[in-house]
């Protein structure tokens, strides 16, 4: 059941990979086409341009990959019962999931209202857009859930770290 609810996690990790390395070839491509001179090498200011585009698109793309690994690790060991430490760039990666498909919960929300109103507000033309949307919802959900369920259980482990401590100081 685990490996359901992580299949939309992976096809965002997935459609984020494929979405940057578009991204990146496309700015190779139009840096290349655009600006050769006649020898060949490439030297317009454009290139520059396109690569800071590259570079912020792949560190959002490192931040949020990350934290859906770091999702996909709570996924897998929550369940079992496991406390997992979750440090800093973890918790930076989670907020960063959580900020991206929160948002497409409250929009999905929205959309399904107008739909049931009779708008028609949903569209298929691009099929892999609307696959990951539909997927975002899920994803914070999984985020929500295995988070509360890692408190719970860190919350626990830490209330038997002390009684064990009280236990072992005679207190």
């Amino acid at each position: 059941m685990r490996f359901v609810f992580s299949l939309p996690v992976w096809a965002v990790l997935a459609d984020m990979v494929y979405t940057f390395i578009l991204n990146v070839m496309q700015s190779v491509a139009l840096g290349q086409r655009k600006t050769a001179p006649a020898d060949g090498l490439p030297v317009s200011p454009e290139i520059a341009f396109n690569g800071l585009q590259v570079l912020a698109n792949g560190g959002m793309v490192l931040v949020v990959g990350f934290g859906l690994l770091v999702l996909l690790r709570l996924n897998r060991t929550v369940p079992r019962g496991e406390a997992v430490p979750v440090g800093v760039f973890s918790t930076l990666g989670l907020l960063a999931v959580l900020a991206f498909s929160l948002t497409s919960v409250w929009q999905w929300g929205w959309a399904l209202l107008r739909l049931a109103g009779g708008e028609p507000v949903v569209s298929a033309a691009n099929p892999r857009y609307l696959a990951v949307a539909a997927c975002l919802p899920f994803v914070a959900l999984l985020c929500l859930w295995r988070l509360a369920g890692w408190y719970r259980i860190a919350k626990r482990h830490a209330a038997v770290d002390v009684s064990a401590d009280i236990g072992r100081n005679g207190f």
